[in-house]
């Protein structure tokens, strides 16, 4: 990975502080991207000196970014900043993720578990897409792995609903939303067929994260079984094995249980529903205004 650069959102914990730390580890420039500046800046931190001791060369290779993906404002001034910053994109991984048990409603007017789970990534992949397709043409291949879950079978999108307004069920609405990120994956993967960027999804396994940190009752279950749960570099050695590995090389448009292609629910499958998907999610994250071939700039 020596002399590439790849993008992790919501790396200051978890899976994404994980695969941050692998992939540096790996030899890459690391841009982590955190929603706390404070918790993102220890973060960096922890993992410069760890850098340091194992690479003393690669410790100012860890990058920080700061944005809340809940505020597409944020999220365009994330995009441009990276655009401005880096003169290549290797690897986009859409990690950042929440489940809430109660219904919130972000600045923008979105259902907060759709507007994190969904559409910054969406939003975010638009507006880097320009610099991975660059960066294909000069390395032969970009990567943009994003995060879903098994949780997404046995749900299809609710397409009279998607804010959520009539009515709020916590696992519904993360299901849903781990279902878009798959549905967003096959479409991106075939616009972008013959580019030289692939698009993957991953469910990492059931690992012990902060995305259980809420008081509710789900979240309290969720605990009580968390040693059963994988450690979060566990979890993470699945995201880089498709961030970073030879043997996923030309792969695109696919469905990993961990490190095995399996398929996804037919609610997945449906084209239908993943051009509709596109095309409201354009709409929600003001894309529907720029020229499909990229993002503004």
């Amino acid at each position: 990975m020596s002399g590439t650069v790849c993008v992790v959102t919501g790396a200051n914990s978890g899976i994404g502080k994980a695969t941050a730390a692998e992939l540096a580890r790996l030899g890459a420039r690391v841009v982590m991207v955190c929603r706390d500046e404070g918790r993102g800046r220890e973060a960096q931190a922890e993992l410069r000196a760890e850098a340091r001791t194992a690479h003393p060369s690669r410790a100012d290779t860890i990058d920080l970014r700061i944005a809340d993906l809940s505020v597409q404002e944020e999220v365009y001034h994330l995009g441009e900043t990276l655009r401005a910053d880096y003169d290549r994109l290797d690897v986009l991984v859409n990690n950042a993720g929440v489940f809430l048990e109660s219904r919130e409603e972000t600045v923008d007017g979105v259902e907060a578990t759709f507007a994190v789970n969904h559409l910054a990534p969406f939003l975010l992949t638009h507006l880097v897409l320009p610099r991975l397709r660059e960066t294909a043409g000069r390395a032969g291949e970009a990567r943009i792995v994003t995060l879903s879950s098994e949780a997404h079978r046995g749900v299809s999108m609710d397409f009279d609903d998607l804010n959520a307004e009539t009515g709020y069920n916590p696992l519904q609405a993360y299901a849903q939303s781990k279902l878009a990120n798959i549905l967003f994956t096959h479409e991106l993967s075939r616009r972008l067929q013959d580019e030289g960027v692939v698009a993957n999804v991953v469910h990492p396994g059931i690992v012990n994260t902060n995305i259980w940190r809420g008081s509710g009752w789900i979240s309290r279950i969720a605990r009580l079984f968390s040693w059963l749960y994988k450690r979060p570099e566990e979890g993470a050695r699945n995201v880089v094995y498709l961030a970073a590995s030879p043997d996923v090389e030309g792969v695109t448009g696919q469905y990993f249980k961990e490190t095995e292609v399996v398929n996804p629910s037919p609610e997945a499958y449906d084209e239908k529903a993943e051009a509709r998907l596109w095309r409201i999610s354009r709409e929600m994250t003001g894309l529907a205004e720029v020229d499909e071939d990229g993002a503004p700039g």
